[in-house]
This record gives C-alpha cells, sequence and structure tokens, in this order.
C-alpha cells in the first residue's frame, strides 16, 4: 500500500482481489457492513466508503431488501484494471484535482452565461451520448469529452477554453479508465448519462448553484472509479 491510500482505498483493493479470485463469485452476497468492519478490523466509515468505490467502478450493486451483491456480468477481464504508464498515473490524479476546481465553477458560470446556441449544442450532445451508451452499449467516451467541452465553452471565459483545450489527451486517457467498465453495464451507463443530464437541465433553468452541485456529484462518482482502478500504483 502506497503511503497515501486511505483504508477505503486499501479495503476496496482487498475486496477487488477477493472478488476477482473467485472467493466472492458474480451474483453472491458480500459479508454485511457489520461483518466486514469485524473483518477488516475497522469502523463501517471506511467500509461504506470502499463499498460505494466498487459500487461507483460498476463492480457490486445494492439491491432491494440490503445488501451489496457481486455484478452478475463481473469477469476477471472485466474488472481488471487497465494499464497506464506511472507518468500518466500521476498526471491523471493531478488533473482530476484540477478538474474539481475548474468543472463545478464552470457549471456554475455556464448557467448564468450560456445562450440559446450554447444550451442547443449540449442537448444535441447529450442526444449523441444517449444514442451511443444506452442504445447501442458503448463509453460514448467522444461525446463525454464533447459535453463537458461545451459547458466550458458556455462561460464564455477564453483562459478556461483554452486550459481544457491544452489538456484533452490526458483527459481522455482518464475518461477511458473511469467509463470502460461501464461497457457491460447498461445501468450504469445509464446513470453516467442521468448526471449529465442533471447538470444540464440545472445549465438549463439558469440555476447556477445547481449546477455546481450536480457536477460535484458527477465528478466524486467519477473519482471514485479513478481510485479504485489506479490504486495499485504509487506517486
Amino acid at each position: 500500500m502506497s503511503q497515501k491510500e486511505s483504508v477505503s482505498q486499501m479495503i476496496s483493493r482487498e475486496l477487488l482481489n477477493m472478488i476477482e479470485t473467485g472467493q466472492f463469485r458474480p451474483g453472491s452476497k458480500l459479508p454485511t457492513e457489520k461483518e466486514l468492519t469485524a473483518h477488516f478490523s475497522v469502523s463501517r466509515a471506511p467500509i461504506r466508503e470502499a463499498l460505494s468505490m466498487l459500487r461507483a467502478a460498476g463492480v457490486i450493486n445494492s439491491r432491494q431488501g440490503g445488501g451489496s451483491y457481486v455484478e452478475e456480468t463481473t469477469s476477471s477481464t472485466f474488472i481488471h484494471r487497465i494499464q497506464v504508464e506511472r507518468d500518466d498515473v500521476e498526471n491523471i490524479k493531478y488533473l482530476f484535482e484540477m478538474r474539481k476546481i475548474l468543472e463545478p465553477e464552470a457549471a456554475y458560470l455556464a448557467a448564468l452565461r450560456r445562450t440559446p446556441k450554447c444550451l442547443d449544442q449540449m442537448k444535441n450532445i447529450l442526444k449523441r451520448m444517449e444514442e451511443e451508451s444506452i442504445e447501442k452499449g458503448t463509453t460514448a467516451i467522444h461525446s463525454d469529452i464533447e459535453f463537458h467541452s461545451s459547458i466550458i465553452k458556455a462561460t464564455q471565459n477564453p483562459i478556461m477554453i483554452q486550459t481544457l483545450e491544452s489538456l484533452s489527451t490526458l483527459y481522455e486517457k482518464a475518461l477511458n479508465i473511469t467509463l470502460r467498465p461501464n461497457e457491460q453495464l447498461k445501468r450504469k451507463r445509464k446513470a453516467v448519462y442521468d448526471e449529465h443530464q442533471s447538470i444540464l437541465l440545472a445549465i438549463e433553468a439558469e440555476e447556477p448553484e445547481l449546477a455546481k452541485l450536480q457536477c460535484q456529484i458527477h465528478l466524486r462518482n467519477a473519482e471514485k472509479k479513478l481510485s479504485l482502478f489506479l490504486q495499485d500504483y504509487t506517486v
């Protein structure tokens, strides 16, 4: 474990390994939170965060009646962590730090400054994302990038726009990591689409605080996936 790895990351890594090695098979129920706290000798908070990371990555799901279950479609190929160059790992982590600062504020400004043309562009991109992700079952990565780019452009801030354009290659690598697991899970692809739609609806309603909040929620979920799939690397 790296010095920067949190307790919840350690636990999620161990649970993921147990799933990969077949200790918890597809469709099986994981131990309860109480059982996991006893097993790892920790409080419930890091257990809940670890489960949240696995859930965000599409490795487990929650069912009515309680409990966490391994996804039926989970396989060693599906949950195998993507190979990323060490330098890219460090840069992607720094990129996410910047995204959490830049994008919620951009959504805030977009809700105040967007023009009818900007709004139409966002809607067209989101419609394409729906077709590619929900109907065709792809990650819709390029539509995802275009959507976030359209929000930045709607701020009418040339510095923000230039900053995003300079990071396009790294941005695509980060999205490839967070979206790849969704290919086999329509429910997760729908969840990502819904997060984008919530941001758009807030911008369309000219509700800057709500747009900012919805963007923060989306990035928080994406970061959980990123931390799970990159946690074997150290920086």
